[in-house]
């Protein structure tokens, strides 16, 4: 009796951890939505403020274009050796007009990683970082320093 009763606690351990590695191997493969903020300024103020708030909060500007209303930023590189992999964490911030002449800031953060295994390069959007809400406090400090916020706006 106490041989079956291990073997079915053993038996739901298992399958305990199938379930959880169906959901983490799912949720790798489903696309990760870009985390997104409404700044009641127009696009062009928030797209330079949006600029400085990259260099504020330690990472360096990449590609940025206004035609697209969209910026890149990158950390450096943290170099690997023979127990670690190379990463870089990078951001893509695009802007888009909301209601009433308001602008909306879609940020998301990429993690890329180079390493020996086989394929040797990842890259993979984050749906958690402390970088969304660090970014976000810091473009709207920008924004609040600029004077670019119309009044009445909540910060």
């Amino acid at each position: 009796m106490k041989k079956l009763a291990t073997i079915l606690g053993f038996v739901a351990v298992l399958l305990a951890g199938c379930e959880s590695m169906s959901t983490r191997v799912q949720a790798r493969f489903t696309p990760v939505p870009p985390h997104t903020k409404v700044f009641a300024a127009d696009e062009k103020a928030v797209y330079y403020a949006a600029q400085t708030a990259v260099k504020k909060v330690g990472l360096m500007l990449g590609h940025s274009s206004i035609a697209r209303w969209s910026i890149d930023g990158y950390a450096p590189s943290r170099s690997g050796d023979a127990t670690s992999d190379t990463r870089q964490t990078t951001i893509e911030i695009r802007l888009t007009e909301a209601n009433d002449g308001q602008t909306q800031v879609a940020l998301l953060v990429w993690d890329h990683t180079e390493g020996r295994f086989p394929g040797g390069v990842s890259e993979q959007a984050l749906r958690d970082h402390s970088l969304y809400e660090t970014y976000f406090a810091a473009l709207q400090e920008v924004l609040l320093e600029n004077d670019a916020l119309r009044p009445g706006a909540k910060p």
